[in-house]
């Protein structure tokens, strides 16, 4: 991935972040406190941080696998989080979440940055548990022959269900909600991006079953 795309990706990201805060307070009247968001935005990056010092560092991979086996652990690694790897977020979340207790022992001493808090350590387990419904589309659109241009605007439509019910689940901590608003804006950009293309609905008339739809 190149600079102008990582710092293209960057601003996206913070654009979105704002309009989803915005939106949230404006319209749904969702709030997070500054030490609220201030735990959201460190959790990724030490989570990602250990993953990466834990493979560079050959004593710290040791340690980290007497730990994993002292706790009868069969898996032996922690998953990074890769930029250009589409779901590497939730993989490397889930990891560190797998391997809760070996990796509270290893950030009790060094390298205790990258400890996280009993907040984050909740908060790390609700995200898994949220990110879950990226993962069948990710798996779908990583794949080679699938899918096909027609069957895009389906999946996002199901997957723009699945955040708008996160969204409206008032049982939901409010980050998670906003985090669906977030999301919500997203499928937007991908829903305006088709509308700029001729590909989409020369698909649709070609298919035989979508284009009487």
């Amino acid at each position: 991935m190149g600079e102008g795309k990582a710092a293209y990706d960057e601003a996206t990201l913070m654009s979105v972040h704002k309009q989803a805060i915005h939106t949230a307070e404006t319209e749904f009247y969702l709030h997070m406190t500054v030490a609220e968001e201030t735990r959201a935005l460190t959790l990724f990056p030490k989570v990602a941080g250990l993953a990466r010092r834990v493979h560079d560092s050959p004593t710290l991979q040791e340690k980290f696998e007497k730990l994993v086996e002292a706790n009868s652990g069969q898996k032996a690694a922690l998953d990074r989080r890769v930029p250009t790897r589409w779901n590497s977020d939730l993989v490397c979340l889930a990891s560190h979440v797998h391997f809760d207790r070996p990796v509270k022992q290893l950030t009790q001493d060094n390298p205790e940055e990258y400890a996280l808090t009993p907040e984050q350590w909740r908060l790390a387990k609700q995200l898994v548990e949220a990110l879950q419904v990226f993962e069948d589309i990710t798996k779908l659109f990583s794949k080679a022959e699938v899918p096909l241009v027609y069957e895009v605007i389906p999946m996002l439509e199901a997957l723009e269900d699945e955040l708008t019910n996160m969204r409206d689940d008032a049982s939901q901590p409010d980050f998670i909600r906003i985090a669906a608003i977030a999301g919500l804006l997203v499928i937007g950009k991908y829903y305006a991006l088709s509308d700029d293309t001729e590909v989409y609905r020369i698909a649709i008339i070609m298919c035989p079953d979508k284009k009487l739809e």
